[in-house]
């Protein structure tokens, strides 16, 4: 991309299923490698932050391409220009799609889409796709989980929290059609005329060299600096696994989070009393401790469990992420 290269809308959709890490993430904290190369499952590194994802047919991407000197530097600005086009998408094919700041593209609460952007060089890029449907359980496997409680309650709250065209739709719609929605959608946005292109000579010589770098082991395996201490299902919800030493033993807590509130709960030692108590509640706040030390199953342990909850979401805990926003 240079000052005088035109401005481009990508629109493409992969041959095979693949999983695709951000270029900041730690690899291993981000998906069971092992697992996906027994699945077959080809694992690259993209050139744009962001969490790991899993990608197959069944999604329609969109990258928009311009030169930095064009984009707004704003990136809620950015976000919302390049959007736009894929939000009016959604709505002509009768889905009450909105963008929720700066980069979540909802459908009755609940993601449809995921979107990111970054620099590459000169040019700025805005990526995102449209799911048709969604493998939850093969991006669910793929995490790399503490434990099996963790999976079952990242795994439900994946698929109470992101949905696709063939969940919102009777009858969902063709590639192709979406593909022609995304175009005139885009065109009015941007109030400019989109015209079909294809690759320059120049862009041919690079590609294999490209696809070597983004798909080769010592790149694919970098070391990354992206380690947060929870799982990012959506902006909305995420999931925290913690271990919590006391006098007695130690205490397990899963917990995911829905607005920053307990959606579900789950302890080693088990306590399902507990766990509804704390349903609905701020797992650092007065509250949650009020809730602890009024419930008598726990016995002489209230502080450790109250230390142990509190601990997940404020980086003390053993964290573990592998999807992001």
């Amino acid at each position: 991309m240079t000052a005088d290269a035109p401005d481009t809308l990508v629109l493409l959709t992969p041959e095979a299923p693949y999983f695709c890490v951000g270029f900041h993430q730690d690899l291993a904290s981000s998906l069971d490698i092992a697992w996906c190369r027994a699945a077959g499952l080809p694992i690259i590194r993209r050139r744009l932050g962001g969490g790991a994802v899993y990608l197959d047919r069944n999604q329609l991407f969109y990258q928009l391409i311009t030169h930095r000197s064009r984009a707004p530097l704003a990136v809620e600005s950015l976000y919302r220009r390049y959007l736009d086009g894929a939000v009016t998408t959604l709505r002509r094919l009768g889905l009450e799609a909105r963008l929720s700041p700066p980069n979540e593209i909802e459908v009755a609460g609940r993601r449809i889409a995921g979107t990111g952007a970054g620099q590459i060089e000169q040019a700025v890029v805005v990526v995102g796709n449209i799911l048709f449907d969604f493998d939850y359980r093969t991006m669910a496997r793929a995490w790399p989980v503490p434990t099996e409680s963790f999976r079952r309650l990242a795994e439900a709250g994946l698929r109470s929290s992101l949905t696709t065209l063939a969940r919102e739709l009777p009858e969902p719609p063709t590639t192709a059609e979406v593909c022609r929605h995304l175009v005139a959608s885009y065109a009015a946005s941007l109030g400019r005329e989109i015209v079909p292109g294809e690759l320059t000579g120049h862009e041919r010589e690079l590609l294999p060299g490209t696809e070597a770098l983004l798909t080769s082991p010592e790149w694919v395996a970098r070391e990354g600096t992206l380690r947060p201490a929870g799982l990012k299902i959506s902006a909305r919800v995420t999931v925290h696994h913690g271990e919590h030493a006391t006098d007695e033993g130690m205490l397990h807590t899963t917990v995911r989070l829905r607005d920053g509130r307990i959606d579900e709960f789950v302890a080693q030692p088990t306590n399902e009393s507990l766990a509804v108590a704390l349903r609905g509640l701020d797992p650092a706040a007065a509250e949650a401790r009020a809730a602890i030390h009024t419930h008598e199953s726990i016995g002489a342990r209230r502080d450790a469990w109250f230390q142990a909850l509190s601990a997940l979401t404020d980086g003390t805990g053993n964290g573990h992420l592998a999807l992001p926003r």
